[in-house]
């Protein structure tokens, strides 16, 4: 089994020029996001993911080669093929308030 998988700046070319956001107000900037998805009862999280994010909206924005990075840990985790810690979860049911609820 492979240990964690580790993100390295100069492996993941990420340019550092700010764009605009699709929000329209926000500029995407260079940092680190920790990746997050449920696939059926699992749920699995990439930690320190370069990524581009808004300084407005807080949208998150992979590289072509990060989204494939990504891909291929999901794949070696789903296949038993990458150590990973458990992680404590909770899972709530989002109940907006009734119409007539609300003031």
């Amino acid at each position: 089994m492979k240990d964690a998988v580790v993100f390295k700046k100069e492996e993941m070319q990420m340019s550092s020029i700010a764009h605009d956001c699709c929000c329209g107000t926000g500029k995407m900037h260079e940092g680190r996001h920790d990746f997050m998805a449920r696939v059926e009862d699992e749920i699995i999280v990439i930690k320190d993911v370069p990524a581009f994010i808004c300084d407005t909206c807080g949208e998150i924005e992979y590289t072509l080669e990060v989204s494939r990075e990504i891909d291929l840990i999901m794949k070696e985790f789903f296949a038993g093929r990458l150590r990973a810690r458990p992680l404590a979860a909770r899972e709530v049911v989002f109940k907006p308030p009734r119409a007539d609820s609300i003031a």
